[in-house]
């Protein structure tokens, strides 16, 4: 390498990605200057230009990942290691993203409900009502969520089952972790959370409160009725005017590596990319995760809708007969 240097503009918690800058600097002996990003780096980057520092972008959601691509703030990545360590339908076939990590919205179950199986069409189910919890609608978990429903069933089931979710009478105040507080404070039977949550708290990371919460509970990894879970995942892309292309390449190529997948295993409570790395025990407590393949463009297609009934239908105030907008 000619030069020993990489900036990554990253939208995740500093110290997650400092363990991932940590653990690439001691195997290449580049040094990683980490930029953090509240949200999302493209327009931070459309206003720098061609004088954007940063050789990598680290980032949660598809839709943010194929928002750099098509503002051609990404720029293609060919390399044979990316190719046969994550899978095709978790990289752009140009090879201007990668994704690092999978993540699943789990269901979560009250431990001693005779409950060992549970579909997302079972949210609309009347026994949970008034004793589910699930945040906000326009939470970008959920609308990535919604989105994929309309891929797999399209407006008008959708349509139902918004209106079902919303005769439950959801709690949903706060975040994730709240959908444990609430099963394990007896104020509800079932919960909606990211698979991420339900490592970080069952192993103790949230402290002994949270962990305490997740035991009160079991986890199931929910599926559609082909068997198959919509995901979201973590991934990266080497900005446009990287000034350390090579790097650059050989970091996305770490993250996909053995030790890279170990971090985002162990540490960010994460499905894999790579099939070379399980998940963590905690996480396969869940069940086996059989990703939707579906390209993320396919369900991106659908985002603007999946907002749209969101932002004007809160889970409170979905009707079956309302209108989209």
């Amino acid at each position: 390498m000619t030069s020993r240097k990489l900036t990554v503009y990253s939208t995740r918690h500093r110290e997650f990605t400092q363990l991932l800058a940590d653990g690439f600097r001691q195997e290449s002996g580049v040094e990683v200057t980490i930029r953090d990003i509240k949200s999302d780096a493209a327009p931070l980057m459309q206003e720098e230009g061609p004088d954007c520092p940063a050789d990598i972008v680290l980032t949660v959601d598809f839709r943010r990942l194929l928002k750099l691509a098509d503002a051609n703030l990404a720029q293609p990545v060919r390399s044979g290691t990316l190719d046969r360590l994550v899978p095709a339908y978790l990289r752009d076939p140009e090879g201007r993203w990668f994704a690092q990590s999978m993540r699943a919205r789990l269901i979560f179950v009250e431990k001693s409900l005779d409950v060992t199986r549970l579909d997302y069409d079972d949210l609309t189910d009347p026994r949970w009502r008034d004793r589910m919890f699930i945040r906000s609608a326009d939470h970008m978990f959920n609308t990535g969520l919604i989105a994929a429903y309309l891929a797999r069933y399209g407006q008008e089931k959708t349509e139902a089952w918004l209106a079902g979710i919303a005769a439950n009478n959801p709690l949903g105040n706060g975040g994730d972790r709240n959908a444990a507080r609430a099963i394990a404070e007896g104020r509800a039977l079932i919960g909606v959370a990211n698979s991420y949550y339900f490592g970080e708290m069952r192993a103790g990371v949230g402290g002994s409160e949270q962990k305490a919460w997740s035991e009160s509970l079991r986890a199931i990894v929910p599926t559609f009725d082909d068997g198959r879970t919509p995901i979201n995942i973590t991934g990266a892309a080497v900005a446009t005017h990287a000034p350390h292309r090579e790097e650059a390449v050989a970091f996305l190529e770490y993250l996909a590596g053995d030790n890279g997948q170990q971090i985002y295993a162990d540490v960010g409570y994460e499905y894999p990319v790579s099939e070379r790395v399980a998940p963590n025990p905690i996480i396969r407590k869940a069940g086996e995760l059989r990703p939707d393949t579906r390209p993320f463009p396919a369900i991106a297609a659908f985002s603007e809708t999946a907002e749209a009934y969101a932002r004007n239908r809160p889970w409170n105030q979905i009707r079956m007969k309302d209108p989209l907008l």
